[in-house]
């Protein structure tokens, strides 16, 4: 019998009383350490995040022959790859791009799903098919409560049970019931400090009156982290005017509804705040199909179609993250484990992130690129 499928046969169990018993709403934020209070928890954690960063900056070193697996590692990843934004997809470019640098031989089987409607049902089958090939490794994400019932249970096996390792990619906030039974590393690019940069932006570009909505993705943490650090810092602030708040559900008809209710409900419009790529893209098309430039749209990523809009100037500001980093991380974190050199993966890493807007200079902007997009490839943005 393969070692995950009594797991699974739980997992099963887990999505159903999740459907029954609990709301299709986001998980509560405050069930997540934000990233410094954890730090502030473990301290011990600062100079091993400080010397993986270093690690993950430099070129990689192949693994000496005498720690190199005589086998390939079995890696299974599975993400909402089918997105606008290419961050998955650049990702696993750049993951498996570090893993020949360091000559780590891997077993890769991928799995990719589409936006939230589909991903309950169809990440649980992915999951079970996943398990039974016993990987060495399983990557995954957080972003829904399913996604919480599924995670909770593979960590909560018996004393000594093989199981595997586990990276959580995008998210860089531990869940606090996990205390002690933590995955081997959260990776990604931290979503509060992303949207305190644009809150920042947006807040030197508002005049008194100017107003404000937010466009949510799905109803999931990651939506959740990035749009509430704004809405809970613009409650009571005048420049600009908190109006309205949508849920799009990550779906594109529905950002350009939201957007165009939006522009009907509210004279002074000024700002809107997108928490992902395809909410932003959508109401950017729907913007220009109003003639209505007024009115600043911002993403969320930094990939290559955000930067695009960038440069032509539909997109007036994004936080960009230096993408690459991620999947490099996750390959060293995999390198160390294999070596017996555990010990020196921190809990989480945290790739660097940087504010780009349509008056960011095109060198500026070129260098940026060039270091984000260092496996995966620059992307060929059109002048106009």
């Amino acid at each position: 019998m393969p070692k995950g499928k009594g797991l699974l046969e739980r997992c099963y169990l887990a999505l159903m009383l999740l459907g029954l018993g609990l709301p299709a709403s986001a998980q509560d934020l405050r069930e997540y350490w934000p990233m410094e209070a954890f730090l502030e928890r473990h301290a011990e954690q600062r100079p091993l995040m400080h010397a993986f960063e270093r690690r993950v900056s430099e070129s990689g070193r192949s693994i000496p022959a005498e720690q190199r697996p005589d086998v390939p590692v079995t890696v299974s990843v599975i993400y909402p790859g089918l997105q606008i934004s290419d961050y998955w997809r650049r990702n696993l470019v750049a993951f498996e791009g570090r893993a020949r640098e360091l000559d780590l031989p891997l077993d890769l089987r991928v799995f990719f799903s589409g936006d939230a409607r589909d991903q309950a049902v169809l990440q649980v089958q992915q999951l079970r098919e996943a398990l039974a090939h016993e990987p060495d490794f399983l990557i995954y994400t957080l972003d829904t409560p399913a996604h919480m019932a599924l995670i909770d249970r593979l960590l909560a096996r018996a004393p000594g049970a093989e199981r595997p390792h586990i990276i959580l990619q995008n998210i860089t906030t531990p869940v606090r019931a996990w205390n002690g039974l933590q995955p081997l590393m959260y990776v990604g690019f931290d979503h509060l400090q992303g949207s305190h940069l644009l809150l920042d932006h947006i807040r030197s570009q508002a005049l008194e009156g100017d107003e404000i909505v937010v466009l949510y993705g799905t109803d999931g943490y990651v939506s959740r982290a990035r749009g509430d650090t704004l809405t809970r810092s613009l409650v009571d602030a005048s420049a600009p005017r908190l109006r309205d708040t949508y849920l799009t559900d990550q779906n594109v008809d529905i950002a350009e509804q939201a957007t165009l209710d939006a522009l009907a409900r509210h004279r002074d419009l000024r700002f809107i705040f997108a928490c992902t790529t395809d909410t932003a893209l959508a109401s950017v098309r729907t913007l220009v199909s109003q003639a209505r430039a007024d009115v600043q749209v911002t993403g969320w990523g930094g990939g290559g179609a955000e930067l695009q809009a960038i440069r032509e100037g539909t997109l007036s500001a994004t936080v960009m993250r230096l993408n690459d980093d991620a999947g490099v991380a996750m390959a060293e974190a995999i390198a160390l484990q294999v070596r017996g050199m555990g010990h020196e993966i921190p809990q989480i890493y945290s790739g660097g992130m940087h504010l780009v807007t349509r008056d960011t200079p095109a060198e500026e902007l070129e260098a940026l690129m060039q270091r984000a997009f260092r496996y995966s490839g620059v992307p060929d943005l059109v002048r106009h």
